[in-house]
């Protein structure tokens, strides 16, 4: 077999695992304390516009590498 073949499947399937891995919804802990569920709501509050900064500069890092990985393939 061919090792460019080889590696664009493997190329190909990480692509996969890391798409699917990015866009698989996240699970929040629930704590039974009141009080700590309160506070982590406000830090999440807090830190919004950070989270929306780091998932911008992800989704375009993604898109990019994206299309460096669909060129690799399709070349």
């Amino acid at each position: 077999m061919d090792w460019h073949l080889v590696q664009k499947i493997l190329v190909g399937l990480a692509v996969i695992t890391t798409i699917w891995l990015s866009f698989r919804p996240q699970k929040r802990k629930q704590h039974a304390d009141p009080t700590i569920a309160e506070a982590d709501e406000r830090e999440r509050y807090v830190w919004r516009y950070a989270r929306w900064a780091a998932r911008t500069i992800q989704f375009i890092f993604f898109v990019w590498m994206l299309s460096m990985v669909m060129s690799f393939i399709l070349t």
